[in-house]
């Protein structure tokens, strides 16, 4: 017991510290782009986040599914087969983005419009969604290289790449933004450029002797069975970051429908937080992942449920901390990102009303990724895409009519609700009587 739980300590801590990281590059953009832009800005490029996502959340499939691959062979000793899975991940990475690119760039202004963009936010946020999807595929490689290099034994390395992208972004957010003055396109830049820093590291991390994963052309030639596993097992992971996209896109629409630019605005800065939140939760579960599906590979059930109650008591704890953190600051938030007036006053009631959903968040997003690491794709993926695709575009369109804004705050907690039901059906419903499940609380 006591070795697991220096495994855990050892892969959860750097991964939660590692997306907390990563969450944080949203925080500080919100941030400068907030005292740059004014509340315009922010809303602009608030519109810009569902599509700019869609690129991270397409890196994240191919990273994760790979890295779960790669441990899973790892534990059954097979080495060839994961050396194949690492080589067809970067192929797929930079076929997906041209494709993503191809599709997207040239209908970005059409895109936004639907994203709700007025006449008065457009330029904005088309000059910002311009570079960012140039930059695709340099945030697809840092996402997979960051994924792999964890389920690779090097956790620490993995945020350590996180770590001098963030210093990068800040450091080049305060340039670009507060000294030369460029406004949202400065913060797509800096978030490109840094980026890119960390992709270079985790390409020369590959080409060194601390790791057996290597780059080689046989490899890199996609393989029919390999391919399929890599995105098959990818599939809840990328679900999970469509569930954030979803969850933007669909706040945005009635966050102008509600509130107008003052709303969306305020929503901003809400979205900011809730990304943060979700993102250091997802840290957990990825901290366990290559630690389950190795438990998997080897045999190892009973090892395997007991890591992931770990992970679940752990999911509540931060829980607690995230919300207890939201009331603690719900009335400075808005003046740090430059909103002041009737949307600072949306702002500081919005992450007031739905800084409650953290409590079950983590306990639902650790679920996934575990069933996602032991085979269970059908369960994970149930509940990821249920929350894209039922529990939260119902609350988003039924709460607002009842509560206007203040529906909306609410509609992120009440779906933790829904989703927690359902997962507590999973294990206590659907896996009863089975001897390997989903790790449940009742061990």
């Amino acid at each position: 017991m006591r070795r697991e739980n220096k495994l855990f300590l050892k892969y959860a801590g750097p991964s939660i510290t590692g997306m907390l990281i990563a969450g944080s590059f949203s925080i500080v953009d919100t941030l400068f782009i907030g005292q740059g832009t004014g509340k315009n800005g922010l809303a602009a490029v608030s519109l810009t986040w569902p599509l700019i996502m869609l690129f991270g959340a397409a890196g994240e499939l191919i990273g994760s599914g790979a890295a779960v691959l790669i441990s899973q062979f790892r534990g059954s000793g097979e080495m060839d087969k994961a050396q194949s899975v690492f080589g067809n991940m970067l192929t797929l990475n930079i076929l997906m983005a041209a494709v993503l690119f191809g599709i997207f760039y040239p209908s970005l202004e059409p895109l936004l419009k639907l994203f709700g963009a007025q006449e008065e936010l457009l330029p904005t946020a088309l000059s910002y969604a311009k570079i960012m999807t140039c930059g695709a595929v340099i945030c697809m490689l840092m996402e997979s290289f960051i994924a792999i290099i964890r389920n690779d034994g090097r956790p620490m390395l993995s945020m350590f790449l996180l770590v001098v992208g963030l210093i990068g972004n800040i450091v080049l957010d305060y340039l670009f933004i507060l000294h030369f003055h460029w406004g949202a396109p400065g913060a797509a830049y800096a978030t490109v450029i840094s980026q890119g820093i960390s992709a270079l590291l985790g390409t020369g991390y590959f080409l060194s002797s601390g790791t057996s994963l290597k780059y080689s052309w046989n490899t890199l030639k996609l393989k029919g069975p390999q391919t399929r596993a890599i995105l098959l097992t990818g599939i809840p992971v990328f679900g999970n970051m469509l569930s954030v996209i979803a969850m933007l896109f669909m706040h945005n629409l009635q966050a102008l429908r509600y509130g107008a630019v003052d709303g969306l605005a305020a929503y901003t800065l809400v979205a900011a937080l809730e990304s943060l939140g979700s993102l250091l939760m997802t840290g957990l579960a990825m901290g366990i992942q290559p630690l389950t599906a190795y438990m998997h590979g080897a045999g190892q059930y009973k090892r395997q449920n007991r890591m992931g109650n770990r992970a679940y008591k752990w999911a509540l704890i931060l829980g607690i901390i995230m919300m207890l953190f939201s009331f603690a600051f719900r009335s400075s938030m808005p003046e740090w990102g430059g909103l002041s007036g009737n949307a600072a006053k949306m702002a500081a009631h919005g992450v007031l009303l739905s800084s409650t959903a953290f409590l079950l968040l983590g306990v639902i997003r650790v679920a996934g990724f575990y069933y996602q690491s032991t085979g269970s794709i059908g369960k994970a993926s149930l509940l990821i895409y249920g929350d894209s695709f039922f529990a939260l575009p119902l609350c988003l369109f039924i709460l607002p009519e009842w509560f206007g804004m203040d529906g909306i705050w609410l509609a992120m907690p009440v779906s933790r609700v829904i989703l927690f039901l359902l997962l507590c059906y999973l294990w206590f419903g659907n896996c009863r009587g089975k001897t390997v499940h989903a790790g449940n609380l009742r061990k």
